[in-house]
């Protein structure tokens, strides 16, 4: 009987081992399992980033060579307006469109002076010419270059014959330039003063310099001349104001000094007023040699 005994509880210890050892393998197994779902769930996601990126690659190839081959095909149709300055000036006098925008939103909005400065890529004809226009050599010896005696002569010939020039604004615009550079043009201290703020974008901070700084006399007179009755013909449609257009030109200059060519343009922009106003200059303004012997004698 005790015999009986003894094998029952072996033989139950043993089929126990032996179902623990199993337990134990089916755990190990369940684990390593588990490991591998893992392992192939990671690879899977690998495959899928991997997928995704030779298609973006495949993309940004594509997408290289039909913005390349659409730069191309934009400087190629470029050249003339690249290689014919009279051509390139007609094409700038037509993107301020004074004959429906008033010169100072006309300089705001013409796509050749939209600032594309540190950029090197472009994808219109528009955005082109914006971009050579920024990377010009604007240093009096290279604008001298431009500026030639013909180039000016295709420049007065657009405002001549015609009221744009004042009733644009433009002829406004320019005379209080001109009162500006004459007045404090070639103040270096504050043209550095506004082209530090300027350069920060702090243009209400420009605009309360300029009021705290400027005799109230120029003020007053640059503000009338300014004003968009006085200033325009035209409706008034834009939001810019008084202030921002004085604002505007004194950054102007501002940029001028900053580039060393401020007693250069100011020459240019003189000769242009001069041969382009409307206005009849009284005796008391013309240059002894433009009166005659005759009228001298009387």
């Amino acid at each position: 009987m005790i015999k009986k005994i003894i094998l029952a509880i072996s033989i139950t210890l043993v089929i126990s081992c032996k179902k623990t050892n199993t337990n134990t393998k089916i755990a190990e197994l369940e684990k390593i399992i588990e490991k591998e779902k893992i392992r192939s769930s990671t690879k899977e996601r690998q495959n899928e980033r991997l997928k995704n990126t030779i298609e973006n690659l495949r993309d940004k190839i594509t997408e290289n060579k039909e913005t390349k081959e659409n730069r191309n095909s934009i400087i190629a149709e470029s050249i003339d307006i690249l290689t014919d300055k009279k051509i390139m000036i007609q094409n700038l006098f037509n993107s301020f469109d004074l004959d429906n925008s008033d010169a100072s939103r006309g300089i705001a909005t013409s796509y050749f002076l939209q600032s594309y400065d540190g950029f090197s890529d472009f994808d219109t004809k528009n955005e082109y010419y914006s971009y050579i226009t920024s990377k010009i050599d604007r240093s009096p010896e290279n604008l001298k270059k431009i500026f030639t005696p013909q180039v000016k002569k295709n420049i007065y010939k657009l405002f001549k014959n015609n009221k744009i020039y004042k009733n644009s604004g433009a002829e406004a615009l320019l005379k209080a330039s001109l009162i500006i550079y004459n007045d404090t043009g070639q103040d270096a201290y504050i043209s550095r003063e506004i082209y530090s703020l300027a350069s920060q974008d702090n243009y209400n901070e420009v605009e309360d310099y300029i009021s705290s700084t400027i005799d109230d006399s120029i003020l007053k007179e640059l503000k009338t001349i300014l004003k968009y009755e006085n200033y325009s013909n035209y409706e008034k449609v834009t939001e810019l104001t008084t202030e921002d257009r004085l604002t505007y030109l004194y950054t102007f200059w501002a940029r001028r000094y900053n580039e060393g060519n401020a007693a250069y343009v100011y020459e240019l922009l003189k000769e242009f007023h001069n041969n382009v106003t409307t206005e009849q200059p009284g005796p008391e303004e013309l240059d002894v040699d433009e009166l005659n012997l005759e009228n001298l004698a009387n």
